[in-house]
């Protein structure tokens, strides 16, 4: 019997070490279950307990296998639209859930590997979008389309298709599907038009877009980072603080606007007026401005915000998230439209097999 070579050893090894980073351990083909893939924010499922990730293994003691067991027996507890009580068996716990509707999440078999699944494995949402008071030529929405996609990469958002549709009256829309969500995830990215405005008093200073910012610090803690967290009424606030440089046009704008400033009176280390942020025309933070900026040209703003939650972790998370919005603003500049869905739907797997 020939014996094992060192080499052969090493490759053994690292196969067994693949197949588990692919199928896990225990492997994941053996669980049973379905695999929640999104839960709708401030619905009754999500405020009773019920998050993406989660494995449903039982209903009311019914064991669930496919997502047909889970469809069928739902479908059979919510005919009336009285109050359901339903016992949801997790992995790992147990959920009493109350209410009238179905419970609102999107869900999928458990995928058989840690490969990534995309829309037409895990579904998601879908949402059909036109221009308000605007119909749109093939170039425009073909533009929209780029934009979007653009906007998206930078977000980091992955498994999403943004593509142009007509109808037969010869109007144009922009249909976009994404993985894992839940349509009303899909409706708050959307409905931001990003409009970014930094203003001293009614004048504007500088706008979100590659015209007056010529790049915005991300991913690099030097620059970029969650600077604080503090308990407030009852909660907790985390601030953010992030780098940008602005244009040699926005910089001299800025050093023009400040030129005509006073002192503050109340803190004479500040000029009279502050640098007021903007996202949608509704005001997202207010910056004092030092007086040694008072008429100079200067590239680098530094740009504030926070954000707040019931535990300090939620306040960190909702923090990064806004600095991550806020960021993605800046470089991709607003939307050439202001946009309306038209339609807004969930995929379920099993329809995402056709897409």
């Amino acid at each position: 019997m020939a014996k094992l070579t060192f080499r052969i050893w090493i490759l053994i090894i690292v196969l067994i070490l693949s197949l588990i980073s692919i199928f896990g351990l225990p492997p994941s083909f053996l669980e049973k279950g379905i695999l929640i893939t999104g839960v709708e924010q401030n619905s009754s499922a999500f405020e009773q307990g019920l998050r993406q990730g989660q494995i449903i293994t039982a209903i009311d003691g019914k064991s669930i296998e496919t997502m047909d067991d889970f469809s069928k027996i739902i479908q059979e507890k919510y005919p009336s639209g009285s109050e359901v009580k339903t016992i949801l068996n997790l992995k790992n716990s147990e959920i009493i859930y109350f209410s009238k509707n179905v419970p609102e999440i999107t869900f999928s078999n458990i995928p058989k590997t840690n490969l990534k699944a995309g829309l037409d494995i895990s579904g998601g949402a879908r949402a059909l979008i036109q221009a308000q008071d605007k119909k749109l030529s093939t170039e425009e929405i073909n533009d929209l389309v780029a934009i979007t996609n653009n906007r998206f990469n930078v977000y980091g958002i992955s498994d999403i298709k943004v593509s142009p549709v007509s109808d037969l009256s010869g109007n144009q829309f922009m249909l976009i599907e994404i993985a894992g969500a839940t349509p009303k995830d899909l409706k708050q990215l959307i409905e931001q038009q990003g409009k970014f405005e930094a203003k001293i008093g009614n004048e504007t200073v500088f706008i979100g877009g590659e015209r007056d910012i010529a790049s915005v610090c991300r991913n690099d803690a030097t620059c970029a980072a969650i600077t604080a967290c503090n308990d407030a009424n009852g909660g907790s606030i985390c601030n953010f603080q992030f780098s940008i440089y602005l244009s040699d046009v926005a910089a001299e704008k800025h050093a023009e606007i400040t030129k005509k400033l006073g002192i503050n009176e109340s803190n004479s280390g500040y000029l009279s007026q502050p640098l007021d942020l903007y996202v949608d025309d509704k005001l997202v933070d207010t910056l004092l401005i030092s007086k040694d900026l008072q008429g100079r040209v200067t590239t680098q703003i530094s740009i504030s915000g926070s954000g707040v939650g019931e535990t300090e972790e939620e306040a960190y998370s909702i923090s990064k998230e806004n600095m991550n919005k806020l960021q993605t603003i800046l470089i991709t500049g607003s939307l050439p439209y202001k946009l309306e869905i038209v339609k807004l739907d969930t995929i379920s797997p099993i329809l995402g097999n056709n897409l």
